[in-house]
């Protein structure tokens, strides 16, 4: 009698990420030209309106990658939790948070000088965005309760606590009713760097490189690494598991926060409940594709950046721009079913009965 059994390769591609990305692309592209083709539409004309709306211009890829900033800098936060095994289901809520606490901090106290100001601001947003976590990341170390639930359920709480001050002591009373907190001053906006391209991105590319540093060549990311691969190791390197783990968790949930800052200050330029546009959710597959590595998370997640701008636009074509979710989501079922079998293999073996 036979069985099969699932093992993990000896040696695998170094490239198996990109390739299983690739794959992943592949399936969502064709599984949205499957729905374009149901509804009527030609895949080819909405695929090329997409690309020519999403980079065909300084405006569009400006637009496109301001829209991948939060993206890539909470895929970050992420990606630097996932180096001790822990995931980060709440970086919507620590967006939302570091939205708050960056408007906090301006209604608070007056600067003069508007560049101190403005990395005084975005040091409050990230701030913000690691006490979002500090609960979890505390029940997580000292207790053992599952990061997954609770940073899942802060969503909920710093959403709702959003919802109460945009309806309530922090409502605009020039909003015609709508639900938001007043504009911050335009000395704070972010400048651009061409075009509508915020100097977020700026910040964004400065955070890849250094969470590729911290995560590949400091020492720190090392013990990240032995942290989250055995407990034992870790005991044996005299490396404190639980202390390395509060602290990625702190920073993690810091940078989803500093994305939230960033988009305050170049996009909506004030609370809202539309601070983030489910980029939270999002940056978890941009990270998840990319098996959580700086690099690829800057440039998966500018892909989806326009990916999001080109879904928004061919609604002028009568196309439902939740084709881009849907490729979205596709491609990241491709992407990870590809990479199982980039990682392991199955093999067959007898079995005597």
């Amino acid at each position: 009698m036979n069985k099969y059994l699932i093992s993990k390769k000896i040696v695998t591609n170094d490239l198996s990420t990109f390739y299983s990305f690739l794959i992943g692309l592949s399936v969502g592209i064709t599984i949205g030209s499957i729905i374009l083709l149901v509804q009527g539409q030609n895949p080819i004309e909405v695929f090329s309106l997409m690309l020519r709306l999403s980079v065909g211009s300084i405006k569009s890829i400006s637009s496109s990658l301001n829209k991948a900033t939060p993206l890539i800098l909470a895929g970050l936060g992420i990606s630097i939790i996932n180096s001790v095994k822990l995931w980060n289901i709440g970086a919507e809520g620590q967006i939302f948070m570091g939205g708050i606490a960056l408007n906090f901090m301006y209604i608070s106290f007056e600067i003069s000088n508007s560049k101190l100001s403005i990395i005084l601001l975005l040091l409050s947003a990230f701030i913000g965005g690691s006490i979002c976590i500090l609960l979890p990341a505390a029940a997580k170390v000292l207790f053992g309760v599952n990061e997954i639930i609770t940073t899942l359920l802060f969503n909920y709480i710093i959403i709702g606590f959003t919802v109460y001050l945009v309806n309530g002591p922090w409502k605009d009373p020039n909003s015609l009713n709508f639900p938001a907190a007043t504009y911050v001053g335009k000395e704070v906006y972010l400048p651009t760097v061409f075009g509508r391209l915020s100097y977020g991105f700026i910040i964004c590319i400065l955070c890849t490189a250094g969470v590729y540093y911290l995560k590949e060549k400091s020492v720190f990311g090392y013990e990240l690494r032995i942290s989250g691969g055995s407990a034992l190791t870790a005991i044996y390197a005299g490396i404190n598991a639980k202390q390395k783990a509060f602290i990625a968790m702190l920073i993690g949930g810091g940078l989803a926060g500093l994305a939230g800052g960033v988009e305050l200050l170049s996009q909506t330029h004030r609370v809202s409940t539309g601070l983030s546009q489910g980029f939270g959710y999002t940056a978890i597959i941009v990270a998840a594709i990319t098996g959580m590595r700086p690099l690829g998370i800057f440039l998966v997640g500018s892909l989806f950046g326009a990916l999001t701008i080109g879904g928004t636009v061919i609604q002028t074509m009568g196309v439902s721009s939740y084709i881009a979710d849907v490729i979205q989501a596709t491609t990241l079922f491709g992407a990870l079913i590809s990479q199982f079998f980039f990682t392991y293999k199955i093999m067959k073996v007898s079995e005597d009965v």
